[in-house]
């Protein structure tokens, strides 16, 4: 062998040495097969993978062939360097050291850099990274080598140069030397337009260097570039900086040296910016930490956990690993066990989320549910109804955090797909029964192929699980039951978890069992099909349980949710708090059920298994039963709020004699968070009510689901749900259902900017109740029916309704009816331009508003207040009434905080103050695209009216906000 170990260079053309000596790696896809095994050096990767990586998702049917000559073309080239290429029955592997891959160099020399950073050697740290970034040779990575996998890895390594370059800009700038940095950014901030850290460098480099006047221009292209393309505020550090900069303060610290990551993380809130008006207030970020509890049993599977590490580490390398295999086979452990080591170097947050890929009773998440769910943990008040708007605004929030993504069951790579992160440092594990190989092809992921536990690890997990001494006892035995088991990680830990029960239990009594079920655990042998060979597990388990936890096990199989919280345990399981408390943690202490956050959950299979074992074993009249309780616990739940709230009446009646615990839900923050947590457990639980023909339960669930929908904005789901209990309603002959949730449909349809659809369904509703005397319903329905009206512009039409409620609202002596309608008709004033009449009913309607303690309602009669004023030419007391309106408008309400901010914006452009009329607008306008609601379109006119600084202020065409005000 020639004198010299083996040189890979990545950061450029692909190129290998040996000492001074250049190899010749042959042809473009054998240079692109050498490339993958180099940067998954040391680690074997499969023919298949090898095969996507190269060729793509449509390989040509020589593709087997001509790999194989491709490795003997390496192996020839590779023949100076001994035993470098080594090959096995699972495919190929390249010896290479750390020190010989280019990109490996460059991120230890990094990381040398951050810690001088740490220790407050600026100097020493400048030159670490100058060191690092001479890694990159001229010209693309691994340019011009086909495939997938080589795609990927130009992106990753770009990401990586450019954080970099950041961390460098950081340090001189500490050091003071802002030109430099200001010089070196320009072009990249160019090449990359939505990355606010970088932009925020060359921001506070320019304002360093007295260029604050360009430094500024670089925050309003940054605020209309994130506006306009992904409808979302710039960062609070941007606002921050920004703020810095008008006051002419010293700039804010860029950062500190982080450990072990220097990336500052993107914050999803909206903060303040530093305007002289108040801002809306936001929440404290709650970074998540989601990962469930690991298994204490793991045992083996330690190339498995290699791999993953690996994957995560490689500086350049796949930033996804992909866990795949079958059923019970381990693979979500695997990742929990997986995620739990890496989470500390991963200080942003961990993401863990079911897909529920593979399961039976309900469909796989859809890729714009589990946007909603991600975009939620990382606290995102307002979701946008779009998938693409939603994987837009996900991908900007992670871009430049370092966060760790777990997304367990995933049924395909286009269930993914959207929900990874465009860029950045993240890493994300994802579980599957598939292969997805869609995902090695498109982003080069590692994957990591699940099979049986061998012989010796199966043992090891007995040992641990079942205790030394008892299974060398019967060591015969425990090879027996392991091999019954098909090693498969699951079924044993049932079967320990039956031997440990007792000391008399003897691990030979066990494997008896096991056998006398040979039947059904054949199919333990059979890899395609774990569904038998588990049954089979878990029947020989579940005949071992208590009556009581047996029972209890029955019923847990009816729920048609996710998950399962005590107090609703108790109430399906007609037990008191306690009691159930311990059934369910004595399920879980047998592997029957999983605990997480709270809750409980049962593996999928296991649920199966559950479900058959009710249909067997469980009476029919108590199946229903115990989801007539779930209902009514969820109905009574939710329910809560109107009973406590004498001004608000329930249009159907609640017994009082319902024994079981509910959860307390105070405020409408709290309300409508849990609604958000449970809706993957009310949703399906709507449908079973359906099925067994509950259909009082579907639309009583529905109208109580009205805040929630009001509050969270989506509305293309409030349709869909509020159909669903229209049909429930129909089949009832229900005329007070019907009528109450075309009201609602109108609410939604209204929200969605359709209002024929809404004055159609409100005109239906008024029908059905006008023999009734139902004047609670009408009052709502006539108010909901101005209001719309009004926004269609038809003045004339909406003021004889509006008049209508106020005077049924003011007979039936509800102060929050009264105040609703009141703010109605102050609105229909403003429009009109009849502003002193607006003021005279609007300040009845804000007292009244206030005597029912309806911050909702109040900071909607404020904006009209507000608007009346300025029509008056009164601008302070305007600005006094919008400002008001804007306090009260928590982190909950956005769709008022814009309507506030909008107002303060025209006080200020007929005062002639332009700069700040447009920032408030165009906060405004970041609200309302949030919410996806129609006033975007009005925002967004005056905006460009900004621009040729003449147009008239004038208020004719003024929409006031809406407030369809009563469920």
């Amino acid at each position: 062998m020639e004198n010299g170990r083996l040189r890979v260079e990545t950061l450029g053309p692909l190129r290998a040495f040996v000492g001074d000596r250049e190899l010749v790696l042959g042809p473009p896809k054998q240079r692109a097969v050498f490339a993958v095994l180099a940067l998954c050096r040391n680690n074997v990767v499969s023919r298949d993978d090898l095969i996507d990586y190269v060729w793509g998702e449509t390989p040509p049917a020589t593709a087997t062939g001509n790999l194989h000559t491709y490795m003997s073309g390496l192996r020839r080239a590779l023949d100076q360097v001994g035993e470098a290429l080594d090959s096995s029955g699972s495919g190929y592997s390249l010896r290479l050291g750390a020190d010989g891959l280019d990109v490996v160099v460059a991120e230890r020399v990094a990381a040398r850099a951050r810690a001088s950073r740490a220790d407050e050697d600026r100097i020493a740290a400048v030159a670490a990274f100058d060191e690092a970034l001479a890694c990159w040779r001229p010209g693309s990575a691994l340019g011009g080598l086909p495939g997938p996998f080589a795609a990927e890895h130009r992106a990753r390594v770009a990401d990586l140069r450019l954080r970099l370059l950041m961390e460098r800009a950081e340090v001189l700038l500490e050091l003071g030397r802002p030109t430099a940095v200001a010089e070196q950014l320009q072009d990249h901030v160019r090449a990359n337009p939505y990355h606010e850290r970088l932009r925020g460098l060359l921001m506070s480099a320019l304002h360093r260097s007295g260029q604050t006047a360009d430094a500024l221009a670089h925050y309003r292209e940054l605020r209309k570039l994130l506006a306009d393309d992904l409808g979302i505020d710039p960062s609070a550090e941007s606002q921050a900086l920004h703020a810095s900069m008008l006051a002419d303060n010293a700039a804010p610290s860029v950062s500190p040296a982080p450990a072990p990551s220097p990336d500052r993380a993107l914050t999803p809130d909206r903060a303040p910016t530093p305007d002289p008006a108040p801002s809306t207030p936001t929440a404290p970020l709650v970074r998540p930490a989601q990962l469930p509890r690991g298994d204490a049993n793991f045992v083996g599977r330690t190339e498995a956990i290699h791999q993953v590490m690996e994957a995560a580490r490689t500086a350049g390398g796949p930033q996804i690993a992909l866990i795949v295999g079958a059923g019970g086979i381990g693979k979500t452990a695997l990742a929990v066990r997986c995620a739990h080591l890496l989470a500390a170097a991963y200080p942003d947050g961990q993401l863990h989320m079911n897909l529920r890929g593979f399961d039976p009773r309900q469909p796989a998440r859809s890729s714009a549910d589990a946007l909603h769910h991600l975009l939620t943990s990382v606290n995102v008040k307002k979701i946008p109804d779009g998938r693409d708007q939603r994987a837009g605004l996900w991908r900007s929030i992670v871009r430049d955090k370092r966060m760790l993504i777990v997304l367990d069951n995933a049924e395909s790579a286009e269930q993914v797909e959207e929900l990874l992160p465009g860029g950045g440092p993240s890493f994300v594990i994802v579980t599957s029964r598939n292969r997805l190989s869609g995902l090695s092809v498109r982003y080069a992921a590692r994957r990591v192929a699940l099979g049986p536990l061998t012989e010796d690890e199966s043992l090891t997990l007995l040992f641990t699980a079942i205790g030394n001494v008892r299974v060398a006892g019967e060591l015969t035995a425990a090879r027996h039951l392991a091999e019954l088991c098909g090693n498969l990680p699951l079924a044993l830990r049932i079967a320990a978890e039956q031997v440990s029960a007792g000391a008399e239990v003897k691990i030979g009594d066990v494997t008896h069992d096991l056998e006398n079920v040979r039947g059904r655990l054949d199919a333990l042998r059979l890899p395609d099909d774990e569904l038998s060979s588990v049954r089979g597990v878990l029947s020989w388990s579940y005949t071992r349980l208590g009556t009581e936890t047996a029972r209890a096990f029955r019923l847990l199989g009816l729920i048609p949710g996710v998950n399962i919280r005590p107090e609703a345990a108790a109430a399906l399981l007609a037990l008191a708090p306690a009691q159930a408390a311990d059934t369910l943690r004595d399920l879980a202490g047998q592997h029957l059920l999983e605990t997480t956050a709270g809750s409980y959950w049962m593996h999928d299979l296991t649920r199966i298994y559950a479900e058959e074992a009710s249909q067997i074993g469980e009476p029919d009249d108590s199946r229903r039963q115990a989801l007539e309780r779930l209902l009514e616990w969820y109905v009574r739940t939710l329910a809560q709020r109107y009973q406590a709230t004498p001004s608000i009446r329930l249009p159907f009646t609640l017994q009082d004699d319902f024994p079981y615990e509910l959860v307390s839900l105070d405020g409408q923050n709290e309300r409508v968070a849990w609604c958000a947590q449970e809706w993957d457990n009310i949703a399906p639980l709507m449908r079973a009510a359906q099925r067994i023909g509950r259909h009082d339960r579907v639309w009583q669930l529905c109208y109580l689901l009205f805040e929630y929908f009001y509050a969270a904005g989506q509305a293309r789901d409030w349709v869909e749900t509020v159909r669903l209990g229209m049909r429930a309603a129909d089949q009832l002959r229900d005329r007070v259902a019907q009528a109450v949730l075309h009201n609602h449909l109108s609410v939604a349809y209204s929200r969605l900017g359709e209002n024929d659809a809404a004055v159609r369904e409100l005109h239906s509703a008024l029908r059905l109740v006008e023999d009734l005397g139902e004047d609670t319903l009408r009052i709502s329905m006539l108010g909901n029916l101005a209001s719309t009206l009004r926004e269609a512009k038809d003045y004339a039409a909406a003021l004889p309704y509006a008049e209508e409620a106020v005077a049924l609202a003011r007979h039936s002596g509800l102060i929050y009816y009264e105040a609703g309608t009141l703010d109605v008709l102050c609105e229909l004033y403003v429009e009109l331009g009849e502003f002193a009449e607006a003021l005279r009913v609007g300040e009845l309607g804000r007292q009244a508003a206030r005597s029912c303690q309806n911050a909702m309602l109040e900071a909607n009669i404020l904006i009209a207040l507000g608007t009346a004023e300025h029509g008056l030419g009164h601008a302070g007391t305007a600005v006094e009434h919008f400002q008001e309106a804007l306090g009260l408008s928590d982190s909950s309400d956005d769709y008022h905080a814009a309507r506030a901010l909008f107002g303060l914006a025209r006080v200020q452009h007929a005062e002639g103050r332009q700069g700040p009329a447009g920032e408030l607008a165009a906060r405004a306008l970041v609200l309302l695209r949030d919410l996806d609601a129609e006033d975007v379109d009005e925002v967004a006119e005056f905006l460009r009216g900004l621009d040729g600084l003449g147009e008239s202020d004038g208020l004719g065409g003024e929409q006031s906000p809406d407030t369809h005000q009563s469920a």
